[in-house]
């Protein structure tokens, strides 16, 4: 068996750090959605999924994208904030943050508002267009009054000549706010930023698992090398014919089955994050047994979806819960428990 040299170390890896992209069939679905809905100038839209099924990475992926075929244009991601009650103070410093003013904190409300028109004129200049896309993610976070204080920026752009899209990015919430926006006769807001609704999907087949699983023996860390992801952490087995876009059917029937033995009688939809830490698990966990004969078995998805927390995911969405982030507090819960 061969020892190689790998470039950097196994901490130093993307896949050990969580900071890669991994293309799916819904966000490439997602990608062409928007990048139709900013052809046509389409004011709003929402983007909804339950947690943990991905919409914060899959946002990071459609901007990558939109920079790459809009490379001149304007695309500004602002993170939003619950607030018992809300500061237009720290609603107009985050966005000033957000469009890369520098110095975002000091000044009056007023002011902050001012810099903030002036920093997106700016921006709108030098990309030779007339429009600029806003992603909000966590949107169901988003009171009235922060709707009418962005609002108020999609006005005065507007007054100026510059388009303004809105993508709100969030959880099923964003549905239930939009039909009491129009009940409470809000319709200003909704025509500005909720006009069109698209649902993120989750993984709903073998062939969208193969998609994903492809991805890792195609992408390459450092980049321009020949360290696919999966060569990284199985040399030998790579170079002797290991994929994991082969064991897409094995991966898809481990899930399956899991969500059958869990007794769920709601269609297997597999949320982004708990398939990326299942694979993630896998690769991880079992690489001292990397040789030429090395294959995934049956019993090392099925460890791996298990330490994932799939099932419990699963069962607090059914429950209509929060989905935290039961992985992490697992490992919480053992750091004390060894302690």
């Amino acid at each position: 068996m061969i020892t190689y040299l790998r470039p950097v170390t196994f901490a130093e890896h993307p896949v050990t750090q969580q900071t890669y992209i991994v293309p799916t069939p819904s966000i490439d679905a997602l990608t062409e959605r928007v990048k139709r809905l900013i052809r046509l100038r389409t004011p709003g839209a929402i983007i909804y999924a339950y947690p943990r099924f991905g919409k914060t990475y899959s946002i990071r992926y459609v901007i990558n994208v939109l920079q790459a075929d809009f490379p001149e244009s304007v695309f500004i991601s602002f993170g939003c904030e619950f607030k018992k009650a809300p500061s237009e103070d720290g609603f107009f410093a985050n966005l000033l943050e957000a469009v890369g003013h520098k110095g975002a904190a000091p000044g009056s409300v007023t002011k902050k508002r001012i810099r903030l028109i002036e920093r997106i004129c700016e921006l709108v200049d030098r990309s030779g267009h007339n429009w600029v896309v806003f992603f909000g993610d966590e949107a169901q976070k988003l009171g009235v009054t922060e709707y009418e204080w962005l609002r108020d920026v999609h006005d005065k752009l507007e007054r100026r000549g510059i388009r303004m899209i809105t993508f709100l990015v969030g959880q099923p919430q964003l549905l239930h706010q939009k039909t009491a926006l129009r009940q409470s006769n809000h319709t200003q807001i909704v025509l500005r930023f909720m006009i069109v609704e698209m649902r993120f999907d989750g993984l709903c087949s073998a062939e969208d698992i193969a998609t994903c699983l492809a991805a890792y023996d195609e992408a390459y860390f450092p980049q321009g090398s020949d360290w696919s992801y999966t060569r990284f952490f199985y040399p030998n087995a790579y170079d002797s014919g290991l994929r994991l876009l082969d064991q897409a059917n094995v991966l898809w029937e481990a899930f399956c089955t899991a969500h059958a033995n869990a007794g769920f009688t709601f269609d297997i939809e597999i949320p982004m994050q708990y398939f990326a830490h299942t694979v993630e698990i896998a690769l991880s966990e079992n690489k001292h047994l990397d040789a030429p004969d090395f294959r995934f078995s049956r019993d090392i998805w099925n460890k791996a979806i298990k330490d994932a927390m799939y099932v419990e995911a699963q069962e607090e969405l059914r429950l209509g819960l929060p989905a935290t982030d039961l992985a992490a507090k697992k490992r919480n819960e053992e750091r004390a428990n060894n302690s």
